[in-house]
C-alpha cells in the first residue's frame, strides 16, 4: 500500500512538472507578445532584443565558455541559440567499467531586458554506451533545466559584470539514460567576468540542491575560465571545473539491466564492490557515500569567431583527481554560438 501511494505521488509530481514545461513557455510567450517589440529611430527597446539595434549583451572581446555547459553560466545578458555536441568518456575504474556517452543539445537564451534574461541551459538527446557487461547500450532525452539570470552590477567600459542565476531542473528525461528521477533540482549561482586588456576572466560558484535530498546528491560547483585574444579570429582558453559533494543520496535510482529488469543503484554498487560515484554536471545519480568527495577537471580549447554573430568553439577536458569516485575520464565539446 505504501509503495502504491509513493508511486502515485511520484507519478502526480512528474505530471505537474510536465504540465509546467508545456504551460510555462506558452505563458511566457503570451506575456512577451504583449510587450513592445519596436522602438523609435535611434533607440533600443527596454524589453526584449531588437535585432535592428547594435546593442549586445556580451561585452566586446568576451566569448562564451563551453566546458561544463550544464552548470557553468556566464554573467552576460544575451539572446542566442547554442548548438552543442558532447563526447564524454567514462573512467575505466568507474561502475560502468569505461565506455562513453554522446550528447546533442541546443541551449537558448533571451534577453528580456538589459539586465534580465531567460535561460534554457540543459536539454538534449544522449546515446549511452557503458562497457559493463550487464548494462545495455541505451539512448534517450535528458532532463530540462531553465531559469532566469539578472545582472546585479556591471561596468561595460571596464569590462566587469556580476550576475545572479536561478535555474530549475525538471525530471522529465528518460530513465534509460539516468534522467527522469526524483522530484527535480534547484541550481542557484553567482557568476562574474573581468577584462584585463586582451585577457578575459570568468568565474562562478553555485549549488545543486535537489528537492528530495534523500534521493539525490547535493553539491557545490565552481568554475574558473580565462582566455586571450591572440588574433581577431583565434582566442585560446583554459578552464578549471570543480564539484564538491556535500551530501549523498540513498542509491534508490533504478538501473536498467541487459535482458530486462532493473536494480537499485546502491545494490548494484555493493554487488560490484564499486565505490560511490557521481555524474559531474550531467547526471545526479544519488549515489550513497559520495558526500565529502570532489571532482576536478582541467581543460582548454579555442574560440574561432566566424562572423560578428557566430563563433565556433571546441574544448578538451580531463579529470585530474582519483577517478574511483567519478564517471569522468575526459570530454570533448564542440559548439556554435549564434548570438545577437
Amino acid at each position: 500500500m505504501r509503495t502504491t501511494l509513493r508511486n502515485h505521488r511520484l507519478g502526480s509530481s512528474r505530471k505537474i512538472w510536465k504540465l509546467s514545461c508545456v504551460l510555462g513557455p506558452a505563458l511566457l510567450g503570451a506575456l512577451l507578445a504583449l510587450l513592445p517589440m519596436t522602438s523609435r529611430a535611434g533607440e533600443c527597446p527596454t524589453w526584449l532584443p531588437d535585432f535592428h539595434c547594435e546593442r549586445s549583451g556580451r561585452f566586446p572581446g568576451f566569448e562564451r565558455p563551453i566546458a561544463a555547459p550544464y552548470l557553468f553560466e556566464d554573467p552576460f545578458i544575451t539572446t542566442g541559440v547554442y548548438p552543442t555536441y558532447v563526447y564524454h568518456e567514462y573512467a575505466n575504474g568507474s561502475v560502468f567499467n569505461g565506455g562513453e556517452v554522446h550528447v546533442a543539445a541546443l541551449q537558448a537564451r533571451v534577453a528580456l531586458t538589459d539586465r534580465l534574461a531567460f535561460i534554457a541551459t540543459k536539454d538534449g538527446f544522449a546515446w549511452h554506451s557503458p562497457h559493463l557487461a550487464i548494462l545495455p547500450n541505451e539512448s534517450g532525452y535528458l532532463n530540462i533545466a531553465a531559469g532566469l539570470k539578472y545582472a546585479l552590477w556591471q561596468d561595460r567600459d571596464k569590462g566587469r559584470i556580476v550576475s545572479g542565476v536561478l535555474r530549475f531542473e525538471v525530471p522529465i528525461g528518460s530513465t534509460h539514460v539516468f534522467q527522469g528521477f526524483s522530484d527535480g533540482t534547484v541550481l542557484p549561482s553567482l557568476t562574474a567576468a573581468w577584462r584585463f586588456g586582451k585577457a578575459h576572466l570568468i568565474a562562478d560558484v553555485g549549488g545543486q540542491l535537489p528537492f528530495r535530498m534523500s534521493e539525490q546528491s547535493t553539491s557545490v560547483f565552481y568554475h574558473v575560465y580565462a582566455d586571450y585574444s591572440l588574433l581577431r579570429w583565434l582566442q585560446p582558453f583554459f578552464q578549471i571545473s570543480g564539484q564538491t559533494f556535500t551530501s549523498s543520496g540513498n542509491g534508490s535510482l533504478r538501473v536498467h539491466l541487459k535482458g530486462g529488469g532493473t536494480l537499485p543503484l546502491g545494490t548494484a554498487l555493493t554487488a560490484l564492490g564499486a565505490p560511490a560515484q557521481e555524474g559531474a554536471d550531467v547526471l545526479n545519480l544519488g549515489a550513497p557515500g559520495i558526500s565529502g568527495t570532489t571532482q576536478l577537471a582541467l581543460g582548454g580549447g579555442i574560440h574561432v569567431p566566424l562572423t560578428k554573430h557566430v563563433t565556433w568553439s571546441t574544448s578538451y577536458e580531463a579529470n585530474v583527481l582519483n577517478d574511483n569516485n567519478s564517471l569522468y575520464r575526459r570530454r570533448v565539446i564542440t559548439a556554435l554560438t549564434l548570438e545577437f
